[in-house]
């Protein structure tokens, strides 16, 4: 005779879903997500939001950097959208990232030998733009941030049109994205990314406004217990979704069975989601503007398989 398994509803919650929740997004932030041979960094604003003068993105420590690349060398790929101020149009920018020699300084950024260059060429409305991201190891104070940083100089847009140096069609940042390859090698574990951004103000860079934002980075996990009622033909499920030791709240659950359905597996998948109320709880000393946006990276888990019989 054909066995039918009754199912209880699935219960897969997060703890800690406050710690989780956040607050609604904040207009500068920092996304990071990896995977063992890649790295992905994010960064975006509001339209509303002033043109940054200068990022710098703080590696944490446990990363190493393969600096060895030589120069043409294609690293990656990048694609943003910028607004330009003299068209009154955002425009979208896309491109290869390519190792171009440690001595290539943007302006504004210090005029120093770095441990690598990667330049970031990006064609916008059929123009070449070339935004270079100085790598650079850190010392004294700025340790306590990570072992190295990413500086990015950005031309002011804020200035009249035919200004020498003047940011391109006046073009604002809105959000650029960039991913490199075999470049990184990723600790265990989580890890946690900030960025420093100081904006444009009449041409100047605003020290006043500085910010910081940050991207928390870590594997999730999805559990599956049973429960089983062997009288009334029952099983219920129950697990969590865990991140850092931390659970997340609302997510989905997809349950997977075999053909004989007798082994059952539990599957989600987790956008980047943000937690800003307990990732800038704690912010970085000195920044006037504070800690103003944290994100935690997307992962996807499976559980264990478990096996019913009843």
């Amino acid at each position: 005779m054909k066995t039918i398994i009754r199912l209880a509803v699935l219960a897969l919650a997060g703890t800690s879903a406050l710690a989780l929740a956040g607050n609604a997004l904040a207009t500068q932030k920092l996304s990071v997500r990896q995977t063992t041979t890649s790295l992905t960094i994010k960064v975006s604003q509001a339209q509303t939001d002033a043109q940054p003068a200068h990022i710098s993105i703080y590696v944490p420590s446990g990363y190493t950097i393969n600096a060895s690349a030589a120069p043409g060398t294609r690293l990656g790929s990048t694609s943003g959208t910028v607004f330009s101020r003299d068209a009154n149009i955002p425009l979208p920018l896309s491109g290869d990232v390519v190792a171009v020699p440690p001595t290539t300084n943007a302006p504004g950024c210090d005029p120093v030998p770095h441990i690598a260059v990667w330049n970031l060429a990006l064609s916008v409305a059929g123009q070449a733009i070339n935004l270079p991201v100085h790598v650079d190891q850190t010392s004294g104070a700025e340790t306590a941030l990570g072992a190295y940083k990413l500086v990015v100089c950005l031309a002011p847009d804020d200035v009249p049109a035919g200004t020498p140096g003047r940011s391109p069609n006046g073009a604002r940042l809105l959000d650029a994205t960039f991913t490199v390859d075999n470049v990184f090698t990723v600790p265990a574990g989580q890890s946690i990314w900030k960025a420093i951004t100081t904006p444009w103000a009449g041409g100047v860079p605003n020290a006043a406004g500085t910010v910081e934002t940050r991207a928390f980075v870590a594997n999730g996990t999805v559990t599956l217990a049973k429960a089983v009622n062997a009288k009334k033909r029952l099983v219920k499920f129950s697990g969590k979704v865990m991140q850092a030791g931390a659970g997340v709240a609302g997510t989905r659950v997809t349950m997977l069975l075999n053909g004989k359905a007798t082994k059952f597996t539990a599957r989600t998948v987790v956008a980047e989601r943000d937690i800003t109320s307990v990732g800038c709880a704690s912010p970085t000393p000195g920044i006037p503007g504070g800690c103003v946006s944290a994100t935690a990276s997307p992962f996807t888990a499976v559980s264990a398989r478990i096996r019913i019989r009843i």
